[in-house]
């Protein structure tokens, strides 16, 4: 007796869906997790705040990781690189460093006509700025850490996973397909950089929909158009790493 035929296009509509089931699992438990520790911190004054700060980055970090690794689960090394896009040329950092600034000077624009100031300015404080270990934390949490994380789940799992889920036979299907990945990840990660964290003011939180949705698009087209996250992750760090330089305790 043949063997039954099997769809290579099943097989990975169906590997794409179990995907997005961990991703949409870990934005849950991100949400969750954020706000449980966040009212912890708050009503918690005795804590720390560098642990307060670390605990408010892994417990959003966590979940995310948790997903890409059951995902990739069996794939090996070489198969999970190829599954994330996890590769890296000497042109992503031109089009990282370009996209990264261009996406911080939209972002400053917007703050600008929005508040009519580019949030960009120092933050005066009146005990000396933060200690050692905060600054510490401050600094490589969301300038190295959560660019490497963030892309990897938003740009590598989700966006990647969307595309196979939805993709067709046809050149149009293939790019309404990949538009569709790269519009849904950057929403996505635009409304969960407003549900992890406090209660903000309307304007705020419409200012950071807005201008994380915006680099969403602009980092997901890079990694759909190269076909690699290398620009991706120089993107975010230079996006995060300019806001942490101009806005440090003065």
């Amino acid at each position: 007796m043949a063997a039954p035929h099997i769809d290579s296009r099943d097989v990975r509509t169906r590997s794409a869906r179990w995907d997005l089931a961990y991703a949409a699992l870990a934005l849950g438990a991100v949400v969750v997790g954020a706000r449980i520790v966040g009212d912890l911190v708050a009503r918690t004054p005795s804590i720390p705040p560098a642990l307060g700060t670390a605990a408010s980055y892994v417990v959003v970090w966590v979940p995310l990781v948790i997903a890409v690794v059951v995902a990739c689960a069996g794939l090996g090394r070489g198969g999970a690189r190829r599954t994330l896009g996890l590769s890296f040329r000497w042109t992503d950092l031109v089009w990282g460093l370009a996209a990264g600034m261009g996406a911080r000077g939209l972002d400053a624009g917007l703050n600008l006509v929005s508040t009519g100031d580019t949030g960009l300015a120092p933050q005066p404080t009146l005990d000396g700025g933060p200690d050692l270990a905060t600054s510490v934390v401050l600094i490589l949490a969301p300038v190295l850490v959560a660019p490497l994380v963030e892309e990897v789940f938003f740009r590598g799992l989700l966006l990647r996973s969307l595309d196979r889920a939805l993709t067709g036979d046809t050149r149009l299907l293939r790019v309404l397909a990949t538009t569709s990945a790269v519009i849904v990840s950057a929403a996505l990660f635009a409304v969960l950089h407003v549900a992890v964290g406090l209660s903000v003011a309307p304007t705020t939180a419409t200012i950071i929909v807005v201008s994380t949705f915006v680099f969403g698009l602009i980092v997901g087209t890079l990694a759909s158009v190269t076909g690699r996250l290398g620009g991706a992750i120089v993107a975010h760090v230079v996006f995060n790493g300019v806001a942490v330089w101009a806005t440090w305790p003065a």
